[in-house]
């Protein structure tokens, strides 16, 4: 095992982290993670793993999630809809929501202090007062189970300090009317407890401008969010006892599910750049003014409340410790947006209008060894159970006339309503065992068993599934370990809506699985100075879920989908199906160098090789999902699309971030410029591969100014996004029935464009 100590900094993986603090020694402690479920050395896990603290996500202008690719090799952030799709190693995240007939199962975990995130929406919480994030790259389906199939996101809170009282605060302001603040305090309420409250505000204008509307009353991706968290720590002896509430509100104008302006559509195979909506015509196209404008003429709103409440417990003994936590969250959302793009009297289709409640409960005991002697382990039991409820709104006042207007939506009409329960049982064990003082072996094992229930015409659908990881750890001397691994996960399966299936769609789409090989190098280097990680690996993922919008003839016995659009008698839907196998291999290098106590400099490097298996192929015999695109590259066979050798989503070939930041003594404290700076190649941003889903490589370069004085004030100046780059934020190609012509449109969410700001912030 790697025992020197090793500097923070470096180990944090992210650029100038540690340098905004008022000194960084030339060598200083390990760091400790949990990324294993039990407190190790971060250079001892055998798996790629990147972990940050709340330095690095404060230098990195971490807030939620959607930040953390800046500074994750291989990880990328999808999102639209004020909901998260994580992507890392050629997987990706699709579905959203409940996403119409089942909860939007991602392929990166997300875990708040051990305790699962549920749904993509909540995926997307706020930040605050944060000691660490660890981000594990690769299937982690022994210790954290389902969903886990590309690897995982660990957040863990600060726990209040018994002892001490503390207190910051932190206002930020920017452009947009950008006007942010937060608030930490540590209150102790005796030797052995405390109370630890953050709370913050987040307001800020849209950066999507609807021409339409005069004012910011309707532009697109406004934030105005609130958060608070309290936390009630209790020890007794080495046992301990912690109460965690967290409530969230949020009242925005957000983007649109499917994407808040449309790029192109395909007519028999044609391409029409711009709007196909405007006129309700292609052949007068409605053609976009710039990614952050739209022109609309109805109200959109992003609506959203949390509550989570925690209850844990530790529990020490002399041959193991056991630790119990216990989760209920609910989540309850409404949002609303216009969906023919246009500032028309009258919507193709309707605007799109959903409303969905979600009421979660999970419990882990899980037991840890603390025996002397070769073999360590870890194991435990899990349950999980959510109801969810998912409505496509019948009705809104869209235009504020005080009377609701008549929305119908594409897919099936309206009102409709999902109704559905989730229930998942595990169990599970991971043991190391020590060959020697130099060569250890690992084996872990999981079985999981998942059942998926629903109201009205939706079949039910039950599932298990047994996951493992083997791997070999060889320390080559005290600075460097070599470790190779074999490990599998899995991804849930579903059911398709009744709805949907009487009109085509297979009524189940299967676990998606996966088997990963990696190896890799940890070393320490330098004199402790320089810290280089490599893992190479390769993913075989089997019976890979597809996201799909599709025609079909309304009357279920008629397979003729081409004569059904051209009668008028065709409809649209969304569904799900496993279209094949894909496979991907990569590369990834983490490096991290502090040659003095002044200068800090990282670089992180991802080759990533991902595509869909010769055979991938969606449709059927009684539906197309994409009949607008015609013969497109020879793919089309009847109703069947062979996407074999297109790229899955959010895989870049070559990623790469490289950060430095200088610290020197200035103005009687500490003055630290820094840059961020990010190079992707070109990728696509949905499975289909069009010209129009392609992000284009680009550079996107953060820069950064912070000082600091010995009394705990904090000035800072920041551009993020200095280029003003429109990148790709999600892209989805849709089928619709036009004018009794088949239509697939491509729609499209943007990240950001550049934002300036400056924060004020004081620790007391």
């Amino acid at each position: 095992m790697i025992t020197k100590k090793i500097s923070q900094g470096l180990i944090y993986s992210v650029s100038f982290a540690s340098l905004c603090a008022t000194s960084v020694q030339a060598q200083i402690d390990e760091i400790i993670v949990t990324a294993e479920k039990r407190a190790e050395n971060i250079q001892d896990v055998s798996a790629a793993v990147t972990a940050l603290n709340s330095d690095a996500l404060a230098a990195a202008g971490i807030q939620d999630i959607t930040r953390l690719e800046n500074v994750v090799p291989g990880l990328r952030i999808g999102s639209s809809g004020g909901e998260v799709r994580p992507a890392m190693r050629g997987a990706r995240t699709n579905e959203v929501g409940v996403a119409g007939t089942g909860i939007a199962e991602q392929v990166v975990g997300i875990f708040l202090d051990g305790v699962y995130v549920p749904t993509t929406t909540a995926g997307m919480g706020t930040y605050l007062d944060i000691q660490r994030i660890e981000v594990l790259r690769g299937p982690q389906g022994t210790l954290y189970g389902r969903n886990t199939f590309a690897g995982t996101i660990n957040v863990i809170t600060n726990k209040p300090v018994i002892g001490e009282q503390t207190n910051s605060m932190k206002i930020t302001l920017g452009d947009y009317a950008r006007s942010d603040a937060q608030a930490v305090i540590n209150i102790p309420l005796s030797d052995s407890s405390a109370l630890r409250v953050a709370a913050s505000s987040e307001k800020r204008d849209g950066y999507v401008e609807n021409i339409n509307v005069s004012g910011t009353s309707d532009d697109l991706k406004e934030k105005s969010q609130m958060f608070v968290r309290a936390t009630y720590l209790k020890e007794a002896g080495d046992n301990e006892f912690l109460i965690r509430y967290e409530y969230s509100n949020k009242d925005a104008n957000s983007d649109a599910i499917w994407g808040y302006q449309q790029l192109a559509g395909y007519q028999a195979g044609t391409a029409i750049q711009g709007h196909i909506y405007g006129s309700y015509t292609p052949t007068a196209p409605y053609t976009g003014e710039s990614p952050y404008r739209v022109n609309r003429n109805a109200v959109s709103f992003d609506e959203q409340e949390t509550n989570s409440l925690t209850l844990q417990g530790k529990f020490a003994a002399d041959a193991m410790d056991t630790k119990v936590t216990l989760n209920y969250s609910k989540l309850s959302g409404s949002q609303y947006y216009d969906s023919d793009y246009t500032p028309a009297g009258a919507d193709i289709y309707g605007g799109f209008g959903r409303q969905d409640d979600h009421e979660t409960i999970s419990a882990e005991v899980q037991f840890t060894s603390n025996g002397e002697g070769p073999l360590s382990w870890v194991g435990g039991l899990y349950y999980f159970d959510q109801e969810a409820d998912w409505e496509w709104l019948s009705s809104s006042d869209t235009d504020g006339d005080g009377n609701p207007d008549v929305i119908r939506v594409p897919s099936w009409g309206n009102p409709n309503e999902d109704m559905h329960t989730v229930k998942s049982t595990a169990i599970y064990g991971h043991a190391t065992y020590e060959l020697n003082d130099m060569t250890r072996l690992i084996g872990g094992m999981r079985f999981n068993d998942d059942e998926k229930t629903f109201t009205g015409n939706i079949a039910d659908w039950e599932d298990d599934a047994t996951t493992y990881k083997l791997a070999f750890e060889r320390d080559i001397d005290e600075d460097r370990m070599f470790y190779a691994s074999l490990s599998t996960g899995v991804r849930t399966g579903g059911t398709n809506d009744g709805r949907t299936v009487a009109r085509g769609a297979p009524e189940n789409y299967d676990n998606e699985e996966v088997t990963s090989m990696e190896v890799g190098l940890k070393s320490v280097l330098m004199d402790n100075t320089l810290v280089l990680n490599v893992a190479a690996y390769s993913n075989e993922y089997e019976d890979v879920k597809a996201q799909l919008f599709a025609l079909a003839c309304s009357d279920a016995t008629d397979n003729n989908v081409a004569a059904c659009v051209a009668a008028g008698t065709a409809t649209s839907f969304e569904y799900y199906q496993n279209g094949g196998d894909s496979e991907t291999t990569g590369l990834e290098i983490e490096m991290q160098y502090a040659p003095n106590d002044r200068l800090y400099i990282t670089g992180n490097l991802a080759f990533t090789d991902a595509e869909f298996d010769s055979d991938y192929t969606v449709g059927n015999q009684y539906i197309n999902p994409l009949f607008g695109l015609g013969n497109y590259q020879n793919r089309q066979t009847g109703n069947l699309f062979n996407m074999g050798g297109m790229k899955p989503a959010f895989s870049p070939e070559i990623s790469a971030s490289f950060s430095a930041a200088y610290s020197y003594d200035a103005f009687g404290g500490t003055l630290t410029p820094a840059i961020l700076f990010n190079w992707l190649d070109d990728y696509y941003t949905f499975d289909v591969n069009l010209p129009e889903t392609l992000q284009e490589s680009h550079t996107k370069t953060d820069l950064r100014v912070t000082w600091k004085n010995d009394t705990g004030l904090t000035l800072e100046a920041f551009v993020l996004n200095v280029e003003d780059e429109a990148v790709l934020a999600r892209t989805v190609v849709h089928s619709q029935r036009v004018a009794g012509t088949s239509i697939n449109s491509v729609q499209a969410n943007w990240n950001p464009p550049q934002t300036v700001g400056f924060s004020m912030g004081l620790e007391f």
